[in-house]
């Protein structure tokens, strides 16, 4: 009786000690888990959570793209309507009605991203540029043509590096938009440079 009871006794701290193991190794393994999990949300050394949109589910940098965006469509729209009064040379005029076209497009169509993304774009040029459209209204023929083409080059420089950021953006209604209106801004950038290099 004594033999047996000692054998249960032991059975039962085996049981005890095996059943002790297997908790501390299922915290182990749990306290690893959460390690991978919380690297998983690490950029740079930084966790990416806290730079995520909780609304909209936009992380800042595909805010901040839709943003410099809208200032950008706004530029050109606003410098391809003076285009289409003050340039002297048709090819130029032709460049500006497409810009026209195209920008509004793009604008509409980003403006409609935004407001699904919950993300407030501006609706008005900032100061600067401002300036810079108040300025070129005063200038007409040959010395618009040769400043606005100029500018066009180096708009579309900035805007093609711009949209290959938004390109690569995890979100997808973003991308996709994003890589599309690329092909389109590529397409003006190419433009933009034969018409400037024939004026010189």
């Amino acid at each position: 009786m004594n033999s047996n009871k000692t054998f249960f006794i032991g059975a039962a701290l085996a049981l005890a000690v095996s059943i002790q193991a297997c908790q501390t190794a299922d915290k182990k393994s749990s306290t690893t888990k959460d390690s991978v999990a919380g690297d998983t949300n690490m950029v740079n050394g930084n966790h990416a959570t806290g730079a995520e949109s909780t609304e909209s589910g936009l992380d800042e940098a595909g805010a901040t793209f839709l943003r410099k965006a809208a200032v950008g469509g706004l530029m050109e729209v606003e410098a391809a309507k003076i285009a289409e009064k003050n340039a002297g040379s048709a090819k130029v005029k032709d460049f500006a009605a497409q810009m026209l076209t195209d920008h509004t497009k793009a604008n509409t169509e980003l403006k409609a991203l935004a407001q699904e993304k919950k993300v407030i774009t501006p609706d008005a040029l900032p100061a600067e540029d401002q300036i810079h459209i108040d300025a070129m209204k005063k200038m007409t023929g040959a010395a618009f043509d040769k400043h606005y083409m100029e500018m066009m080059v180096t708009d579309h420089e900035k805007t093609i590096a711009l949209f290959k950021q938004g390109s690569e953006n995890r979100d997808a209604s973003l991308k996709n938009w994003a890589t599309k209106t690329l092909t389109v801004i590529e397409a003006h950038d190419a433009l933009a440079r034969k018409i400037s290099s024939e004026m010189k």
